[in-house]
């Protein structure tokens, strides 16, 4: 479930009455005017939280690295009279997903990189033009393995990993679930698991930092029971158990390689460069997917 502070439906209703999201204007604006922005705003959040959930699959706003993420696209919404071309649709899908993946709100002044692109929305209403910032401010849209290098869970490419396994088929490790941040139960709630034990990349004498043993690429999704029941155990233990049980699918739908050798301590930083390359395929895969983008469009996009 998708849960909205005051603080953003406060900016929500600034938006939709006065065009922009500073709230330094609202002083001056006509009470008329912010009733009306209240309206436009309840139908422009309905629409953008459906969006999310429905076309981009992010589940509530865990997987934002920004909740102004919401406001744009409820202006879309808004501009667009919730009439949209499928050109239109994959046009905001792509540019959610990699902005959101990128950190588009979440460097520099928020509001100003907000306001740049909700100027985009309301004076043209050309959704295409909203890859343009992000273009200028990260200088490339796709995915490459060394934009994993020492990332981890506070990382914006985080979430875009859980939505790319969760669209590759991943699913937990024993119970053969599915991915989804709504499973009842905590036995059931999905969370992080170092495919190499934290524990024991900590105790070898092979010196390891703390930002690779935390990276992303050391990470899979599995339940709260299935971590529990790991736990620390070697994953040349548990790995053959989970091929035995579940096939080599379980591992190769999370993007962790199965050659036994790079589960050795020893080949961490090796297990890392192959699972980078496998995440970062999978993430640029994942979005070009749900954006209905083929390889020639991506390319010229990137």
């Amino acid at each position: 479930q998708f849960t909205i502070d005051l603080g953003q439906l406060v900016r929500a209703i600034v938006v939709f009455a006065t065009k922009q999201c500073l709230f330094r204007g609202v002083g001056a604006t006509p009470v008329q005017a912010l009733k009306d922005g209240w309206e436009q705003a309840k139908e422009g959040l309905r629409f953008a939280i459906s969006f999310l959930r429905a076309n981009a699959g992010i589940e509530d706003e865990s997987l934002l690295s920004s909740p102004m993420f919401i406001h744009a696209v409820a202006a879309v919404s808004r501009v667009k009279n919730n009439n949209l071309s499928l050109a239109e649709q994959q046009s905001l899908l792509y540019w959610l997903l990699v902005a959101n993946a990128r950190g588009r709100y979440s460097r520099g002044s928020t509001e100003t990189l907000l306001n740049e692109d909700l100027a985009i929305i309301f004076r043209t209403g050309n959704i295409a033009g909203l890859l343009e910032p992000v273009k200028r401010q990260f200088g490339r849209l796709h995915v490459e393995p060394g934009d994993l290098a020492g990332r981890g869970a506070n990382s914006p490419l985080f979430a875009l990993s859980y939505l790319a396994l969760k669209h590759a088929g991943a699913k937990d490790w024993y119970s053969g679930l599915g991915l989804s941040l709504g499973h009842q139960g905590k036995l059931h709630f999905i969370q992080w698991h170092h495919v190499i034990p934290k524990s024991l990349l900590k105790e070898s004498t092979l010196g390891y930092e703390t930002g690779e043993i935390n990276e992303i690429a050391n990470m899979a999704f599995i339940t709260g029971q299935t971590n529990r029941r790991i736990s620390n155990k070697s994953p040349s233990v548990y790995l053959p158990e989970v091929i035995a049980n579940q096939g080599l699918d379980a591992l190769s739908s999370q993007g962790v390689p199965n050659d036994p050798e790079l589960w050795k301590l020893e080949n961490y930083r090796q297990f890392l460069e192959t699972r980078r390359k496998s995440l970062a395929a999978c993430m640029n895969a994942f979005i070009e997917a749900k954006a209905g983008i083929v390889q020639g469009q991506s390319a010229a996009i990137n």
